[in-house]
């Protein structure tokens, strides 16, 4: 018996003789960083241009019609910006409109898209001239290079009668 313990003994060590040396973590190895998401969504300013509708309430009167235009904004940080916007739409008389609008964006880096709302003010030149306050909201699809599309939507309240302008549009970042 004390022979069979001693040869399963010494092939017991023989075999870990060959294993070879045991693992440990090396605290020197580099760590490597998590997949980095979009950088697209930092503070800074960006250009745009845009195809849109607008989509009059009943109390206004009028066809819905179709127009475009362009847009500046600049982001303070990755969540808080303004844009500027005019539009031109093809209505009866031309609807001309300056919207003024605070953003609040909150971008989802791993799908680099930032849903967004906006709020503000403007003014409109049609066959009368008024002020408006709007509401609203989109989202931002950025691609290569930073550049991206977005579609958004805004309710209008005016005093000749509301409206909805929806946009659908490019936007290029200013680096």
């Amino acid at each position: 018996m004390k022979l069979l313990t001693t040869l399963l003994m010494t092939a017991a060590l023989a075999s870990s003789a060959f294993a070879g040396p045991i693992a440990t973590k090396n605290p020197k190895a580099p760590v490597m960083p998590p997949p980095a998401g979009c950088d697209c969504f930092a503070p800074g300013a960006a250009w745009g241009i845009f195809g849109g509708a607008i989509l009059p309430d009943g109390n206004r009167g009028g066809d819905d019609a179709l127009g475009g235009g362009i847009l500046g904004e600049y982001f303070f940080t990755e969540n808080i910006g303004l844009q500027g916007s005019y539009g031109v739409y093809a209505t009866h008389s031309e609807h001309h409109a300056f919207d003024a609008s605070l953003v609040l964006r909150a971008p989802i880096k791993s799908l680099c898209l930032a849903p967004y709302v906006l709020a503000g003010g403007g003014y409109s030149v049609n066959s009368t001239s008024e002020g408006n306050f709007h509401v609203g909201g989109g989202v931002d699809l950025r691609l290569t290079g930073c550049t991206g599309i977005f579609a958004d939507g805004a309710y209008h309240w005016a005093n000749e009668g509301d409206y909805t302008i929806v946009r659908l549009g490019v936007k290029i970042p200013l680096k």
